[in-house]
């Protein structure tokens, strides 16, 4: 695990983006706000010693995952209401009205104080497409191979199409395909 080289510091800038309505309610505890105090960390001069966890890494791969809402804000919270925050590959891969039902399921829970609500099903699924396959590009071929047997034939197809339009490895792209054909 990466330690702080300033954890003090990092600890008084936790307190205070929780305490704030940034990246959800003042008090409540978000992956937004956790990346907000990493930002605001090194910002205000604080370094990291040694590698990164799965957890900071995950942190990271979050991130990168271009996070908003249906209408591709970066903010969730407006008034009293939270929107349904999900990255960027989901939304495209949801219909109009699978995207207005999950949205509106997230609106309607958070009025009534509520900070995790469920998906609704198609909101599920291509949230795990877009996260578990956008992850795979981020592996090793080795890393990505291991993780293969794990997907869903839908999943699979998902990661077949990224490793194509991104880095194409051989080995990765050949593991997919036979376990698509596997499964036939």
């Amino acid at each position: 695990m990466a330690r702080y080289t300033k954890p003090e510091l990092r600890e008084q800038i936790k307190e205070e983006i929780k305490a704030s309505d940034k990246g959800g309610r003042p008090g409540q505890w978000s992956a937004r706000k956790s990346q907000l105090v990493t930002q605001e960390y090194k910002k205000r001069g604080g370094g990291f010693l040694g590698e990164k966890d799965e957890r900071q890494k995950s942190l990271q791969r979050w991130g990168n995952e271009q996070w908003q809402t249906k209408e591709g804000d970066t903010r969730a919270r407006k008034g009293g209401t939270t929107s349904r925050y999900l990255p960027k590959k989901a939304w495209d891969e949801m219909s109009e009205s699978q995207k207005r039902a999950t949205d509106t399921k997230k609106r309607a829970a958070s009025r009534t104080g509520k900070q995790f609500v469920a998906n609704t099903g198609p909101a599920k699924k291509a949230r795990r497409d877009a996260t578990t396959a956008g992850r795979m590009s981020e592996m090793s071929v080795a890393e990505a191979a291991k993780m293969v047997r794990g997907l869903d034939t839908r999943q699979l197809r998902t990661a077949l199409r990224n490793e194509h339009a991104g880095k194409d490895r051989k080995t990765l792209v050949q593991r997919l395909e036979a376990e698509l054909n596997r499964r036939g």
